[in-house]
């Protein structure tokens, strides 16, 4: 390899290095900020079932949260074209979703979705019930269009729920992981359930009263709140 060639290399690797080193110290900052300064983006996902290998993507929302406040404006609701094939079995869906095939006569291509989402979660924390899930679906949906989701972190309502509940007791009833149940724990209204966009405002909803209620008066930081709401991906 020439003198010159040698030196674009280095020059290309350097250049990586640094952007790297500033994508960490950027987000150590960020991780460093008062939970109420954060961003966070709350996700739900409507699936054809649990088996990511092959089961598919149905429906999608999204809406971002800056507490105390969510910000309407900034929902998103899709259904999605994962399912027009009529070769793709909805299983239970039109039971448990209530998504039938008539649904995705009008549905949205994935991959401008998921470009837009990838933008949003841009310095904001995911936010999902049952995180582990829904990002094992988002990931290898964005991985097949050739991109990449990178939110700054994550946080489980249902994992911070989990952990609360085995603080306060040995056994934890069937059921009371819910996203419904959850929610009635903190006094939250009923929402109709298993639609997108109505379970990622209750669960925006949830994230709100638990943050509050973990963080109290103190100003516990975004690396504090996810400590608690942490999920093994």
């Amino acid at each position: 390899m020439s003198a010159g060639r040698c030196d674009e290399v280095r020059a290309v690797r350097l250049m990586a290095w640094t952007q790297a080193l500033q994508r960490w110290w950027q987000r150590r900052q960020l991780l460093n900020q008062q939970w109420t300064d954060a961003r966070y983006v709350v996700v739900d996902i409507e699936t054809s079932g649990l088996d990511v290998n092959q089961d598919v993507m149905l429906a999608i929302a999204w809406i971002e949260v800056r507490p105390p406040c969510l910000e309407y404006q900034s929902a998103r609701y899709f259904v999605l074209d994962s399912a027009a094939d009529t070769s793709h079995d909805l299983k239970q869906s039109p039971v448990v979703h209530g998504l039938v095939q008539r649904d995705f006569n009008e549905s949205t291509d994935s991959r401008p979705v998921l470009q837009e989402l990838a933008q949003v979660l841009e310095g904001a924390i995911l936010v999902c019930h049952h995180t582990h899930l829904d990002w094992q679906f988002l990931q290898v949906a964005a991985r097949d269009h050739g991109m990449k989701l990178s939110p700054l972190g994550w946080f489980d309502t249902l994992q911070f729920e989990l952990r609360r509940l085995r603080n306060q007791q040995h056994h934890i009833p069937r059921g009371s992981l819910t996203l419904a149940a959850a929610r009635g724990r903190y006094r939250l209204p009923d929402y109709h359930a298993h639609h997108a966009f109505n379970d990622a405002v209750a669960c925006a909803e949830l994230m709100l009263a638990q943050g509050y209620q973990y963080a109290g008066s103190a100003k516990a930081s975004v690396k504090n709140l996810l400590q608690v709401g942490r999920v093994r991906l």
